[in-house]
């Protein structure tokens, strides 16, 4: 913590330094592709990542299109794609195809912000031009595994078409926690025992196929996309010590397929885009578990599909003013079944099988208006109404309607400085996999599905300030208060089971600081610390005892450091990245558990080398210094709030190394 504060110390001096950053418009800064050339990037992703100050947000798969695409437009419009994740998009759009790169802070007459305070925008050049690209990689586990994976990209176009298709074997680092260690097993009243502990599944394996075109159409741009996608995974931890051997494996498979549509253009003088996604999924869960006096089984299966038509109208009143509004529209599905076997013998679940449809609307206005040219104000609101209707083993139709009214005050003093005010009420959104029957055996257990589930409502007030300065320097400090209704967490539903359900209220605060600095005047030539902390502290009162405590999952801090430098003469860049310890609590009707890093931070490190602009080669080491990951549990015999003297396990696990190499060639 005593270095944590040090670092705040020293970016906050940053504050009073005169920049040297030059900005085209107050709220706007441009940063063109010469702005790049020093760190040789290969695709936009490297681009963003250098960004002075700006915090990448890859966004969410929640439901719908409001507010889940992230912080990144491309040629002004967010990909219309969740499968297909947003960092995935950016890499693959070549360095050499990007014009500019747009930030917008505190808002824009002619963008939909979608509830960001800060965009980038990716400008692509226009032009002829067809490139093919070669992906290779391979990342050696430190349990002595080899994975392979890769992709072949294709990218064209000519005069106002353009076509991408890239076809990938996925090999990707899941959970960097597996690892070997040992667990310390304090039965109530009983000696403590000592096991050996190893777990697995740090790689996701796959394939993914995908193919784009953007063409004119109607006097506008029509862009759309396809992605299917298979993946799977296995995972889980074993125990093996004079008491016997306890192992808990778990398989999920899952196929997905998604596609994507957007026009954008001009209607009866009103900037229009319209956007539509249809998505389809498939999941099977298989969890066990084998120890020396129980054997168990539980399987899941899922089907979910959603289908979202969006319209966006912008008028330009006038130079200062922009008004925006539109509707959405979509429709949900989740049909899931589940079956527990103890021992052979069958045990019932509330919500084992369960049906939950969703039609949603949502009604949006938003007026931008720079009031004089350092102040601008963001305000509207959007109106979400929805019927979730349940059926199988619950039989449930409930109406939904929330008001999400939103303020941006944003003051620029100056070109290089911002200052904004966020006051804004924040709609959580359902998980459908919540309602139904779930299972961690070698944790909690079982839970039951939560039938009555609301989603959460958060009115959250925040501050910050940015500063720019020393050209590729910048700071962003930010405060955000929230109070939250209906906070979703784990609640009783019996005497021997909860499920996730509501608890009325909670309060939480979120201290953020983050920014870019320059280490020239250090003597580090074209060296770059990119800080990325926040602390966290929150309150609500326990369902089962009626105390107070923090929320379940809340992480207490998070402190992670980046540094970079491009070595001109070498035609390189490397950098090395850490983290520091950290812990987060969740607690059930009968356990409390815990998961924490001790000891060694978490580090990576790198080195790139790009001889020619079509070539760049990655050699990296991720963790290479293993942490040990503490899992904590403690078990009580019943509800928390009866006492009793609870079961004790801690597991430690010094996790392994990763040593990976990429390769990239464009022809």
């Amino acid at each position: 913590m005593q270095n944590t504060w040090t670092f705040a110390l020293i970016f906050l001096s940053f504050w009073v330094l005169q920049p040297a950053l030059a900005a085209e418009e107050q709220g706007v800064t441009v940063y063109p592709s010469q702005f790049f050339a020093q760190s040789r990037p290969a695709t936009a992703y490297d681009m963003i990542t250098r960004l002075p100050g700006f915090n990448f947000d890859g966004g969410n798969s929640a439901r719908g299109l409001a507010g889940t695409a992230g912080n990144v437009l491309v040629d002004g419009a967010r990909p219309i794609a969740k499968n297909d994740s947003l960092s995935t998009i950016l890499q693959r759009i070549p360095a050499s195809s990007v014009e500019r790169i747009e930030v917008i802070r505190g808002g824009a007459a002619n963008i939909d912000m979608q509830g960001q305070s800060v965009l980038a925008n990716v400008i692509r050049k226009t032009g002829a031009s067809n490139q093919l690209v070669l992906n290779g990689q391979v990342t050696y586990l430190g349990s002595g595994q080899w994975n392979p994976g890769g992709s072949l990209e294709y990218h064209g176009s000519s005069g106002g078409l353009s076509y991408e298709a890239t076809i990938a074997r996925l090999a990707q680092q899941w959970d960097d926690g597996p690892g070997v260690g040992y667990r310390l097993l304090t039965p109530a009243g009983g000696p403590t025992e000592r096991d050996h502990a190893q777990s697995w599944g740090i790689m996701r394996f796959g394939y993914s196929l995908h193919g784009a075109v953007t063409a004119p159409l109607f006097g506008g741009a029509w862009d759309s996309n396809l992605t299917l996608q298979t993946t799977d995974y296995s995972s889980g931890i074993a125990y093996d010590g004079a008491g016997g051997h306890w192992r808990y494996p778990s398989v999920t498979a899952e196929r997905s397929g998604e596609f994507g549509s957007h026009w954008q253009g001009k209607l009866a003088g009103l900037d229009v885009e319209i956007s539509a996604l249809q998505r389809l999924d498939h999941r099977e869960d298989t969890s066990r578990s084998f120890s020396p006096t129980d054997n168990a089984v539980f399987l899941s299966r899922k089907n979910t599909g959603e289908s979202v038509l969006r319209l966006t109208a912008r008028y330009p009143v006038s130079p200062a003013l922009g008004l925006e509004g539109g509707g959405e529209i979509a429709y949900n599905y989740l049909d899931g079944h589940s079956l527990y076997v103890d021992n052979a013998v069958p045990v019932a679940l509330p919500n084992a099988n369960l049906r939950v449809d969703e039609k949603r609307g949502e009604a949006f206005g938003t007026a931008t208006w720079k009031i004089i040219p350092s102040l601008s104000l963001e305000a509207g609101a959007r109106f979400e109404f929805s019927t979730l209707h349940e059926s199988g083993d619950t039989q449930s139709t409930r109406d939904f309607f929330y008001p999400k009214p939103r303020l941006l005050l944003s003051w620029s003093p100056d070109d290089r400085t911002q200052l904004r005010l966020r006051v804004e009420r924040v709609l959580g959104q359902l998980d459908f996999g919540n309602f139904v029957a779930a299972s961690g055996l070698s944790s909690y257990g079982v839970q039951a599905g939560g039938a009555d589930l609301r989603p959460d409502q958060r009115w959250q007030m925040e501050v910050a300030a940015e500063r720019h300065f020393w050209g590729k320097g910048a700071l962003v400090v930010s405060f955000l208060h929230e109070e939250i209704k209906d906070l979703q967490d784990y609640i009783p539903v019996s005497a021997t089971l909860d499920a996730p359900g509501n608890i009325p209220h909670a309060t939480s605060q979120q201290i953020t600081i983050g920014g870019t600095i320059p280490l020239d005047f250090l003597g580090i030539t074209n060296g770059l610390l990119t800080p990325n902390l926040y602390w966290t502290d929150s309150e609500v009162r326990d369902p089962v005892t009626g105390e107070m405590r923090r929320i379940s999952g809340q992480r207490d801090i998070n402190s992670y450091y980046n540094f970079t430098q491009d070595i001109d003469a070498w035609s390189s860049t490397w950098g090395i990245s850490w983290g520091t310890s950290f812990s987060r609590t969740t607690w059930r009707m009968t356990e409390i558990g815990r998961v924490a890093i001790h000891n060694n931070p978490l580090l990576n490190v790198f080195w790139s080398y790009k001889p020619e602009p079509a070539w760049k080669i990655t050699l990296g080491a991720d963790n290479f210094l293993p942490y040990r990951l503490e899992l904590a549990q403690a078990d009580y015999p019943g509800p928390r709030n009866l006492g009793g003297v609870p079961r004790i396990q801690e597991t430690y696990i010094r996790t392994m190394p990763r040593i990976y190499l990429q390769i990239r060639a464009s022809f």
